[in-house]
């Protein structure tokens, strides 16, 4: 049975005309690591549908479809915007190319590993490990990420941290990471912004600085 939190959490708009926010969590995370961000922009008066799914038990395709159906049931005809962390991102560029362009809004891609991560490929020779990951995170490893780059005529912000609170996996990494992921692995063609914060990569969505630079490129398709 379906709990709550298995359900995606919507907060409308005082505008019911209001562009919509779709908010996606990482990997082994759940609704409730969205939830600030999700709270503070529906505040900003944004209509924010922050959608929770089974980042390490199915394969990408059917989370891409559970995403899929949460935006077409609770968007309706708005403009649709995307805020992601981590594995959130890479959902998110399967899902954009679906979207008519007319109705596809800004992305805000928050630490994700748009280039594969090292810790993916070092996980992935421990059978243990790998059947944590689940067979959406073994699709993280460098050179695995099978999702089409950002379209041209969408405006997209990556926010990535060089600040680490689990130094273990540091040694996979390059010098400037978030623990996680390096942050020259968050790049993606054709982002119009790259910001490197000093946040980490489990807490870098409820940082203030990033819920306001999300905000400003949200409404204005640029930080300030």
């Amino acid at each position: 049975m379906p709990m709550p939190w298995h359900k995606p959490r919507v907060r409308e708009a005082a505008d019911e005309n209001a562009d919509a926010v779709i908010l996606l969590h990482g990997l082994w995370r759940s609704l409730w690591a969205m939830e600030p961000m999700a709270k503070y922009l529906n505040e900003q008066g944004f209509h924010t549908i922050n959608v929770p799914y089974p980042s390490f038990s199915k394969p990408m395709e059917e989370i891409t479809q559970i995403v899929r159906e949460a935006v077409a049931r609770h968007g309706g005809k708005r403009t649709i915007h995307f805020v992601t962390h981590s594995l959130g991102g890479i959902v998110t560029r399967k899902l954009l190319h679906e979207l008519p362009p007319e109705q596809t809004g800004r992305v805000v891609m928050l630490a994700p590993p748009n280039q594969g991560s090292e810790i993916i490929d070092w996980l992935a020779r421990c059978k243990p490990a790998k059947l944590g990951l689940g067979p959406a995170g073994m699709q993280l490893g460098c050179g695995k990420i099978n999702a089409p780059a950002v379209p041209e005529q969408t405006e997209a912000a990556v926010i990535m941290g060089n600040r680490s609170s689990i130094p273990f996996f540091r040694w996979l990494l390059d010098k400037d990471n978030d623990g996680i992921v390096s942050v020259e692995r968050g790049k993606i063609e054709g982002m119009n912004e790259f910001h490197i914060l000093d946040a980490d990569h489990t807490f870098i969505a409820t940082d203030p600085r990033v819920m306001k630079m999300t905000r400003d490129f949200l409404r204005h398709g640029r930080t300030d």
